[in-house]
């Protein structure tokens, strides 16, 4: 979790900077004695936390937090108990008042990594969701990303550590998993099949037996996926 340290007074700095040192979880990347000084900072690299004092010389806390369009976590650390419910009322993870201990601090430090573990993790999904509802995945292709068109795909085959995309064009081949892949697709779209295919369902030609047709190869259905496909196909059965 990269951060950084505002506060008028280089020994609560100097405190903040050791204490960081014992949290391996803590990249401290500057510590600044004048806010106007770390938006330099903010806006060349994206900083996880800021650990702010309030009452400063130049502009306090939550001022600065004001100049900034969109701001990281923020954990307050004043001697002044009376703003802690301003604190709370601009989102702060916590808010520490001076002088606090190592274990107040780390139980501060680790609240704002469980808050930051969770954004990222709706930010992920978000961005999968956003890329199914306009059509297409990002597919990583050895050191590169490709777009893929959802409308292409015709059926994915499970490879180990790998899944090959066919789509009627050269196969793409990317390292992850059948089930990694089948999480990121609209269900009502592609089903597996087989332990080792995933089908477009709008792509079938045709069902024989025990074989799905698609541009003429034939894919298994494995005996495990055998009821749910067939009572998908019956659903959509004239």
């Amino acid at each position: 979790m990269k951060c950084i340290a505002i506060d008028d007074q280089q020994p609560e700095l100097d405190l903040i900077s050791e204490f960081c040192k014992r949290i391996k979880s803590v990249d401290l990347k500057g510590t600044f004695t004048d806010p106007l000084d770390a938006i330099k900072l903010l806006n060349s690299e994206e900083i996880d936390l800021i650990i702010l004092d309030i009452h400063m010389p130049r502009i306090d806390g939550f001022e600065f937090l004001k100049l900034l369009y969109n701001p990281p976590l923020v954990i307050f650390a004043t001697a002044y108990r009376e703003y802690a419910l301003q604190g709370f009322d601009n989102d702060a993870v916590d808010y520490l008042i001076k002088p606090y201990p190592f274990d107040r601090f780390s139980k501060a430090i680790n609240k704002a990594s469980k808050l930051l573990k969770l954004k990222q993790r709706t930010d992920a999904i978000n961005e999968d969701n956003l890329r199914i509802s306009c059509g297409f995945m990002m597919v990583k292709v050895e050191y590169s990303t490709i777009l893929v068109n959802l409308n292409d795909i015709l059926y994915i085959e499970g490879m180990k550590d790998y899944v090959k995309i066919y789509s009627g064009g050269k196969p793409i081949l990317t390292k992850t998993t059948m089930k990694n892949i089948i999480d990121k697709l609209p269900p009502d779209r592609f089903f597996r099949v087989h332990k080792s295919f995933i089908v477009s369902v709008d792509k079938i030609n045709m069902i024989e037996n025990s074989r799905i047709i698609i541009n003429n190869q034939r894919i298994p259905i494995g005996e495990s996926f055998r009821t749910p496909f067939f009572e998908m196909v019956s659903r959509n059965s004239i």
